[in-house]
C-alpha cells in the first residue's frame, strides 16, 4: 500500500482520494493555502461577450456572480476545471489535453483571431498569459478574482510522520502549492526527510523547479500511473 500525502484540502480532494483508496493508497491532506474571493468591480462596467481564459477552478465564481452567458466561450487549462464549467451549465468550454497553460495559449491563437479576451486569474499564475498572447496581437483584459492565503506550517500529524520516511509520494498541484511547500519544509526543517519521497508534480514546469529548489525524487503526475489515469479520464 502506497501512503500519499495530498497537499489540498480533504473537501478539495475527495475524488481523487475516493480512487486512489479504492486502489489501494492510503491518502493523507495538507493543504497549502485558503482561497479568499475577489469581485472586481471593473466588470460590472466592462462585461461583454469577449471570450475567457480560466487557469483555475478558483476563478470560476466570477462567473455566477456577474451571471455570463452559457454560450460564452471559455478556455481553461484542466479538464475538472472545464467539467465543473460544464455542470454549471456553460457550452462552449475549450481545454487542452495536457494541463497546461502554453498548450492552452496555443489552442486559443488556432481558434481565434487577435481580440479582446478576459482572463480572471489568481495572484500568482504559473504561465504568463498576458505576455505570451499579446505578442500575437490579442488585447488580455487580465483581472484578479481570488488570492490565496498561505498556510504557514504543517499539522504535527504530519510533521511526525514525515519525520518517519512515511509518504511514498507527495502530490503538488501547482508553483504556488511548490513555493509554500518548500518554504514549510524549510521553516520545519523538513527536506532530508521528504528527499525519500516521491515529489509528483502536475506538470514538467513545475517538477522542473522543484529539482531546481533541491528535491532529488521529482516526477509528474503522467509518469504515476494511477495519476495519469485518473486524470485521463476526467
Amino acid at each position: 500500500m502506497k501512503n500519499i500525502l495530498i497537499t489540498r484540502s480533504k473537501i478539495r480532494s475527495i475524488k481523487l482520494s475516493n480512487y486512489l483508496t479504492k486502489n489501494g493508497a492510503k491518502n493523507f491532506f495538507q493543504p497549502l493555502f485558503s482561497v479568499k474571493k475577489i469581485i472586481s468591480e471593473n466588470l460590472l462596467s466592462s462585461k461583454n461577450n469577449s471570450p475567457i481564459i480560466i487557469s483555475s477552478a478558483n476563478a470560476i465564481h466570477i462567473l455566477k456572480k456577474y451571471n455570463f452567458s452559457k454560450d460564452i466561450t471559455i478556455f481553461c487549462v484542466g479538464k475538472i476545471t472545464a467539467q465543473k464549467l460544464k455542470n454549471l451549465g456553460f457550452v462552449n468550454v475549450i481545454h487542452p489535453q495536457i494541463n497546461s497553460g502554453k498548450e492552452l495559449s496555443k489552442i486559443i491563437i488556432a481558434h481565434l483571431n487577435p481580440r479582446e479576451i478576459f482572463y480572471f486569474r489568481g495572484e500568482k499564475i504559473s504561465f504568463d498569459f498576458v505576455k505570451f498572447l499579446e505578442k500575437k496581437g490579442f488585447k488580455v483584459n487580465s483581472e484578479i478574482v481570488y488570492k490565496t492565503c498561505e498556510i504557514s506550517k504543517f499539522s504535527e500529524e504530519i510533521i511526525n510522520l514525515v519525520k518517519l520516511k512515511y509518504f511514498d509520494e507527495v502530490l503538488i498541484f501547482s508553483q504556488n502549492s511548490l513555493e509554500i511547500f518548500y518554504k514549510n519544509c524549510i521553516n520545519h526543517n523538513l527536506i532530508e526527510y521528504f528527499n525519500s519521497s516521491n515529489i509528483m508534480c502536475m506538470s514538467n514546469k513545475i517538477a522542473k523547479n522543484a529539482r531546481k529548489i533541491g528535491f532529488t525524487k521529482v516526477s509528474t503526475f503522467k509518469k504515476f500511473p494511477l495519476l495519469k489515469n485518473f486524470y485521463d479520464a476526467r
